[in-house]
């Protein structure tokens, strides 16, 4: 892949990318909530930050931070434009975290708006194997 095609591919996963974790993190809010009852946005942030039952999502919020920088800046070489969409298809195949995709596999069964959002990622990546 060259340069070009890597920051089209960044790009156009972006905004896909940040959509799903919204929705991974509302229904996760929401799983939360039927065990601990209502909570405010900021405590369950703080439910996010500091619970263990959270970090498998540490991958997905790591690798999207990783787009954004590497779109951001000016100084980034091919190698890293690579490196970021390889990252962003590593997480999607299992190559990136057992866990996440283990727990995100899951959450495709359970979430009909999350597998629904997944197909926009899911097609940005199979472009990017063609």
């Amino acid at each position: 892949m060259d340069e070009a095609r890597a920051i089209q591919f960044l790009n156009e996963i972006r905004k896909p990318l940040l959509t799903l974790h919204k929705a991974i993190l509302d229904h996760e809010r929401a799983e939360y909530e039927r065990e601990f009852g209502a909570t405010t946005p900021a405590a369950f942030l703080q439910a996010l930050i500091n619970g263990t039952g959270y970090r498998w999502l540490t991958p997905f919020s790591t690798v999207i931070a990783n787009v954004d920088e590497t779109l951001d800046a000016k100084d980034a070489k091919p190698e890293d434009r690579v490196g970021a969409v390889e990252g962003v298809s590593g997480l999607f195949s299992g190559e990136e975290s057992k866990e996440f995709y283990e727990r995100y596999q899951a959450l495709l069964q359970k979430s009909p708006e999350v597998l629904h959002l997944h197909g926009a990622v899911a097609q940005l990546l199979n472009g990017i194997k063609n």
